[in-house]
């Protein structure tokens, strides 16, 4: 049987470090691929910051490695590349998997919040902090990493990837036939649970919310996320 595909983005102050257990232990019969976006960890960036050219880059990225009809599993930021990827060639993925993604119709942070963004660059309490507070019942054993990657992000990803989400919009129309899990966690506060109910909604599913978790629901509650993906990806029929 031909093995099937599971491409993990990554989102904001992120890098491919947080899908290490889904890399080390992935569902059967699946292969994970975790790209890094450019800028992201110390990854090398040049050019335009926006989610259309993060999902070009990572359009190329995939074809470099001849992946064909993913399923594309997007967190926070990595929801609106994976969106925007998949909305203009929805025929060339096999499902998209949305944990606490972007809106569809962007997400706005408050002008009075940049300069916060910018402080984030140079004060690494207050970037752990930041981070800390994505995972409310308890931080990942990597989170270590996650802070050394977070503070090596390119330097104009700060406000950057704030105003590309602000002026980003999804084509929800393109994207109403392509199979689609929309995920959150119950104690987000960046990506509510209402919000995720309206992004399902729009797409036309259901929403899974996940009780006692926040944005980082994916690492802070390993088991319960690998559970609904699984279910997810077993619906989802291999190549021909």
């Amino acid at each position: 049987m031909t093995e099937q595909v599971l491409v993990c983005v990554h989102g904001n102050f992120a890098s491919a470090v947080w899908w290490w257990e889904l890399l080390a232990e992935p569902p059967r019969g699946w292969r994970v691929l975790a790209p890094t976006l450019p800028g992201f960890g110390g990854t090398y960036h040049h050019g335009e910051v926006s989610i259309p050219a993060y999902a070009e880059w990572l359009a190329g990225w995939l074809n470099e490695r001849g992946v064909t009809r993913p399923v594309l599993l997007g967190h926070s930021l990595g929801g609106a590349v994976v969106l925007e990827l998949a909305s203009h060639a929805p025929d060339d993925v096999a499902g998209v998997i949305l944990a606490a993604s972007a809106p569809l119709g962007g997400l706005v942070t408050p002008e009075e919040n940049y300069p916060v963004l910018e402080l984030l660059r140079t004060q690494r309490p207050v970037l752990e902090a930041s981070l800390a507070a994505l995972f409310p019942s308890g931080r990942p054993g990597n989170f270590t990493q996650y802070v050394e990657d977070a503070a090596r992000m390119h330097p104009g990803h700060y406000s950057g990837n704030a105003r590309s989400l602000a002026a980003w919009r999804a084509d929800s129309a393109a994207l109403r036939g392509v199979p689609t899990l929309v995920m959150g966690g119950a104690l987000d506060t960046l990506i509510t649970p209402d919000m995720v109910r309206a992004t399902a909604g729009a797409l036309g599913t259901s929403a899974v919310i996940l009780e006692g978790a926040g944005h980082g629901f994916p690492q802070e509650r390993p088991a319960a996320f690998r559970e609904q993906l699984t279910a997810f990806l077993d619906t989802v029929p291999p190549p021909i």
